[in-house]
């Protein structure tokens, strides 16, 4: 409620501003009506209580000057009030030749046109208070004013001395004015604290503690969180060096700083700000280092179940071979700078394994990864999957509409596997969003702002793609800003007992059995092998290894009967007697048909890289509509 007094120097005047004020229909806007006149300071002090004050005159002037934070609307006194006393005098005062007129403001009227117009010398003057009123209504009567016009005060010096005088009163127009000035700054006032009362609740129900502190060191505000931090009831006043143990204030920049406070460790964030004038402050926030671990434990948690996390660091690639050691830490470089990458290689590489790695080492850890294969869908679907759609943007669209994946992605990683399969037309469209940094969605007419960091793989040579017309070199030097190839593994053989031991090692522990031990001579075979699927062959022949060796060792006789590939042949592998030929497309679908399984276990289970195996069964499909439109 906003607490309003009006104050009023006679009793005619109250009962006009009762009968106004009871015409007022403001729910949170209480008026107190009082009389009081003059500028005695004990008179005032009850207006304290207030939160605007309406009052007239010399007493609206001396409550500005003794309480200047306290909102005051002055019931001004207009030409119409002036000139009604003026007609008085000349009424009551006949004979009256001169007349003193003493206003709280010279702007109210111009003494040389009264004078004109009512044929009286006028003389006119300001006071401040009542001191200054006595003296310089004197001074107007040695110097010849016969009568005095202005407000109470000079009514009762007047009275006092037998003097003439007409008291100006105050109209039913300033009357009526000065109540919605009240009423408007009520209202300004009331958003005010509404304003304020929901920033504190804000910064009192967040968790960091928040602190102000002057330039002198002192705390001049602090929220809840605080207070309970450093075991007080108020902070305000007490000085900083007695709470932090490094002196932390007057920083001219953001700082940030891991500090132990007592028995904890703190994250403290200050910041500078001006005050009025030329003071300054900081704005100090500490966070339990504890707490940012549970929530971005937390947060990372939820990205986990929705898909948009990363699952591999640098920790997972392990490597002997000296090049793959120099791409490591290249990539660990790219990972700490901005910039769009592309990685190339044959597929099986672990290009995805290099890319979640460098997001979970870059400053977009905390945010999303989001990865799509660009060989998998077709323009139209790529589109709707990257970009979404509106509520009924086509035939078929979700109700409500779907949010893409850049927005998914947002501030986060964006993965496109397989980029160099992305039809040509949608590249155009990719390129728009990496220069503009902005998408629309399908059926939309609004540009969303994106900030996505973009990755880039393919198992194919951009250049000669470019060269035959199904690659944009535009895009090309965009998504090639920062450029890693990983060379195939039989380039890398020193790395292949390392990671043929990991899988080994991880395929054990999944199937709680006793990590099998891989005998030299098993082990030197493996490397002697081309691995024309690379690291995502090595695998399924590790896991296949553990689970036909019926000794604690993996033997070379063990790898003899895995199924390698047959177009790579050995003189340590030889071929298996009885070794069924490599199986046709069509077998390889009707196996995976029949199987239940997805395409990727399928393809993890025959040795075969998704990628391979959905062109494969790709060509079937298309062999079989070829067909059918000739028959």
């Amino acid at each position: 409620m906003i607490e309003v007094l009006v104050i009023v120097p006679y009793e005619e005047l109250l009962t006009l501003y009762e009968e106004t004020i009871a015409r007022v229909e403001e729910q949170r806007v209480h008026f107190t009506t009082s009389f009081l006149y003059g500028t005695d300071t004990r008179a005032l002090e009850k207006v304290c209580d207030y939160d605007i004050i309406v009052v007239r005159g010399m007493t609206g002037r001396a409550i500005k000057r003794q309480y200047p934070e306290l909102t005051v609307i002055d019931i001004k006194m207009d030409a119409f009030d002036v000139t009604g006393a003026l007609l008085e005098v000349k009424e009551t005062y006949p004979y009256v030749k001169r007349i003193g007129l003493i206003l709280p403001s010279s702007s109210i009227c111009s003494a040389p046109m009264l004078s004109k117009l009512s044929g009286i010398d006028i003389t006119m003057a300001e006071v401040s208070d009542e001191e200054e009123m006595d003296s310089t209504i004197e001074k107007m009567k040695m110097e010849g004013s016969e009568a005095f016009i202005g407000g109470l005060t000079l009514k009762r010096i007047c009275q006092r001395k037998n003097y003439k005088y007409v008291h100006i009163k105050t109209g039913q127009s300033a009357i009526e004015t000065s109540i919605n000035d009240a009423l408007n700054a009520a209202r300004i006032l009331d958003r005010e604290r509404k304003r304020l009362a929901l920033m504190k609740s804000l910064v009192d129900n967040t968790p960091d503690s928040i602190l102000i502190i002057d330039e002198d060191g002192l705390v001049i505000a602090a929220n809840s969180a605080a207070c309970s931090f450093f075991k007080k009831k108020s902070l305000e006043g007490v000085n900083a060096d007695t709470l932090f143990p490094l002196g932390i204030y007057k920083v001219k920049e953001d700082v940030e700083l891991v500090q132990n406070i007592g028995e904890h460790t703190v994250l403290v964030t200050e910041h500078p700000v001006r005050m009025e004038g030329e003071k300054r402050a900081t704005y100090v926030s500490l966070r339990l280092v504890e707490d940012i671990r549970r929530t971005e434990k937390k947060v990372r948690g939820k990205l986990q179940e929705k898909g948009l996390v990363a699952k591999y660091s640098f920790s997972d690639i392990v490597a002997e071979d000296v090049v793959m050691k120099q791409l490591i830490a290249k990539a660990i470089r790219y990972a700490k700078v901005e910039g769009n990458v592309l990685l190339t290689g044959e597929t099986g590489t672990g290009k995805e394994l290099f890319v979640q790695s460098m997001h979970n080492a870059s400053p977009r850890r905390d945010k999303p990864f989001v990865a799509v294969n660009c060989a998998a869908l077709s323009e139209q679907l790529l589109e709707s999957e990257l970009f979404g759609y509106t509520d009924g943007a086509f035939t078929g669209a979700s109700k409500g509409g779907k949010t893409g994946l850049f927005e998914l992605a947002q501030g986060g990683t964006i993965f496109l596997d397989e980029i160099g399969e992305m039809p040509i037309r949608f590249q155009a469209k990719l390129l728009r969003v990496i220069q503009e940094k902005e998408i629309r969605k399908i059926g939309g007419d609004e540009y969303i702002p994106v900030d996505v960091r973009i990755m880039s793989a393919t198992n194919q040579n951009i250049p000669d793609l470019i060269e035959k017309g199904l690659f944009r070199r535009d895009l090309y030097y965009r998504i090639n800003l920062l450029a890693i190839h990983i060379p195939p593994l039989r380039e890398r053989r020193d790395d292949i007992p390392l990671i043929f031991k990991r899988f080994v090692e991880k395929k054990s522990k999944a199937l709680n059995i006793v990590e099998p031990m891989v005998e030299k001579e098993a082990m030197d075979g493996l490397k002697k092998y081309s691995w024309p699927g690379n690291i995502r062959e090595l695998r399924n022949v590790a896991e296949r290894a553990v689970i036909f060796s019926l000794s604690k060792n993996i033997t070379l006789d063990t790898i003899r009967e895995i199924d390698l590939d047959e177009r790579e042949e050995t003189k340590d592998l030889p071929e298996i007697k009885g070794k069924e030929k490599a199986k046709t497309s069509e077998e390889l679908y009707r196996e995976y048909a029949q199987s239940g399984m997805t395409l990727n276990d399928f393809a993890l289970s025959v040795g075969i890289s998704r990628t391979t195996l959905w062109r494969k069964f790709k060509n079937i499909n298309s062999e079989n509509k070829n067909e059918t439109r000739n028959n």
